[in-house]
């Protein structure tokens, strides 16, 4: 058992002692702040499942945090977090905007709702949230990166550049964020550029099959059939990613 386990537990059997002599107000006192650290461990606890993607340890953990706490932001965006990632769409907007009722200025929150909105067709609305989380937290990539690509599938190929360019100088290392700017580089014709993007952020199998992506789109199938050809021959796992 970690540490922050054992000092979860220890915390609740002594909570549970402090229980019998709450007659005393200074044991009342002293049990209230007892809880309130409780359940900034069990907060802990949960993102931290959160962050591993343990999902379903997380559940009874921010359950029982909103029980006690049903006001608590940070518990509903990770619950809704979650919900979401379950595919469980309404229980997890009701979380979000919930949590969005009670800090407007929660830059998770929209994050959070806006991927949402996305996965649930909703684009218009989903673009907003982005451009608010960027607002409100300017130096966080992760937010610049999403907003790129809810920008780059709205065909919008410039503005999503520059938020992809951004979000790569703040985080040189967000894989994700070279994949969205080669693409975005490449609805703007900068063949090149998209191809520099891939090869930072990709091993060169999947730049190659990227580059042929690129060119399909725009018509060159021959060309994207032989970079194709080159992809599979240093990664074949990779011809299971085309449609049949």
């Amino acid at each position: 058992m970690t540490r922050a386990l054992v000092t979860f537990v220890s915390i609740f059997v002594l909570g549970g002692l402090l229980a019998a002599t709450s007659g005393c107000g200074a044991a009342q006192r002293h049990h209230a702040r007892i809880q309130h650290e409780g359940e900034g461990l069990r907060r802990e606890l949960a993102e931290l499942y959160v962050a591993r993607g343990a999902h379903t340890a997380a559940v009874p953990l921010l359950r029982r945090l909103l029980v006690d706490s049903p006001d608590d932001v940070r518990a509903l965006v990770l619950y809704g977090t979650v919900l979401r990632d379950q595919q469980l769409y309404p229980q997890a907007e009701r979380s979000l905007r919930r949590a969005l009722e009670l800090d407007e200025a929660r830059a998770d929150a929209h994050a959070a709702l806006a991927i949402l909105l996305d996965l649930t067709g909703r684009a218009d609305d989903a673009r907003a949230h982005h451009r608010r989380a960027v607002e409100l937290a300017p130096s966080d990539a992760r937010f610049r990166n999403n907003l790129g690509f809810a920008l780059l599938l709205a065909g919008e190929a410039a503005a999503a550049i520059g938020q992809l360019e951004a979000a790569l100088q703040l985080d040189p290392a967000l894989g994700p964020a070279y994949a969205n700017l080669g693409f975005a580089y490449g609805r703007a014709g900068r063949l090149d550029d998209a191809e520099r993007a891939f090869r930072a952020g990709l091993g060169e199998a999947a730049a190659l099959h990227n580059l042929a992506l690129v060119r399909d789109e725009r018509g060159e199938h021959a060309a994207a059939d032989e970079l194709r050809a080159r992809a599979w021959e240093i990664d074949p796992d990779l011809r299971s990613e085309e449609a049949p």
